[in-house]
């Protein structure tokens, strides 16, 4: 569900015209994790590809987020430093917000409970995706998010 925002952000992207804007990074390497783990990233990563999404970063496995979300400040911090934004899904707490400090930060998360703590971190706009994980058991393929559906609803009044 995570990678339909992705690719909601990519549609629109495109819709405006902004795509070559765009960097996508995600914590989908299919050698990392769990075979089940390293399933699910390929079965997200064709997907995203049958879509003509490029994915330019890819910053560790489906579970190692401690390590994703330094992956990520890094290349920030050397590479992306003069982006304006970010929207960040899944687990936004775990990069360290030295290096996004400077954006406008967009978070969705699956937990109501993260809502206030990652505010008071910084990131200014904060949704949560409440059905996450009874819409996405026993898938193989990307789910439709509230947040992408409603993306894409905004994208067609422009």
């Amino acid at each position: 569900m995570f990678a339909d925002i992705t690719l909601a952000v990519n549609e629109v992207a495109a819709a405006l015209g902004k795509k070559e804007n765009l960097v996508n990074m995600a914590n989908l390497d299919p050698d990392l994790g769990l075979p089940r783990v390293r399933q699910h990233a390929e079965y997200i990563m064709r997907d995203l590809k049958a879509h003509g999404i490029d994915v330019h970063e890819i910053i560790g496995g489906m579970d190692e987020y401690p390590v994703a979300g330094e992956k990520v400040s890094e290349l920030i911090k050397e590479k992306y430093s003069d982006y304006d934004f970010a929207v960040i899904t899944g687990v936004p707490h775990a990069i360290p917000m030295e290096n996004i400090r400077h954006m406008e930060l967009i978070s969705i998360t699956n937990g109501p409970r993260q809502v206030l703590p990652l505010k008071e971190m910084g990131h200014e706009h904060v949704l949560v995706e409440i059905d996450l994980h009874p819409k996405t058991l026993g898938v193989s393929e990307i789910v439709e998010s509230e947040f992408g559906a409603t993306l894409r609803e905004v994208a067609k009044e422009v």
